[in-house]
């Protein structure tokens, strides 16, 4: 790991991010916050989506304005991290306020870590002095990531996501805001 930051969405790393994609598929994880440039309207693109997602426009129901990164090092696109600026009730069950994923052959080498420790830099921008996370009670990597971070477990609950039962653990993390 040479010097990884975290920036806006831009061509530069389109090309790195779509093996990425293609990397997550390989392993069949989807993630519906990874948008693919298929999930785009004619004459959108998934940096207009993550522009309008920002300022909490043209935004599905149910959904909350959220600010998207990129974790990059070099030319090389390695995990995506976002911050939505509000809670809803579901989101206060499952999703929280920050996701962040890291590429698949990036795994196991510190960019969680480092990737959570820049968005809560980014949290703490938006006015936001602590955060929720979740993850499933089985990703003890993801667990491990918060805990390095200054997060503190809330509990775990059980509920349903897209129809399917789920135990899912939730902690608070200070944004140092």
């Amino acid at each position: 790991m040479s010097d990884p930051q975290l920036v806006i969405p831009h061509e530069r790393w389109l090309p790195s991010y779509l093996r990425a994609l293609d990397e997550f598929r390989a392993r069949g994880t989807v993630l519906a916050a990874l948008l693919s440039p298929d999930d785009c309207e004619p004459g959108t693109t998934i940096f207009q989506l993550f522009d309008d997602f920002r300022v909490g426009k043209n935004l599905p129901d149910g959904y909350v304005p959220e600010s998207t990164f990129w974790l990059v090092e070099g030319d090389e696109y390695v995990g995506t991290g976002s911050i939505r600026h509000r809670l809803t009730p579901a989101l206060e069950r499952f999703g929280g306020h920050i996701f962040y994923a890291i590429r698949p052959s990036q795994w196991n080498r510190g960019y969680g870590t480092v990737q959570l420790r820049l968005l809560l830099n980014e949290a703490a921008t938006l006015g936001l002095a602590k955060v929720l996370l979740t993850c499933e009670e089985s990703n003890v990597a993801s667990a491990r990531v918060m805990e390095k971070c200054g997060g503190v477990w809330q509990d775990t609950i059980d509920h349903t996501v897209e129809g399917a039962p789920r135990r899912t653990r939730r902690y608070w993390l200070p944004t140092g805001n």
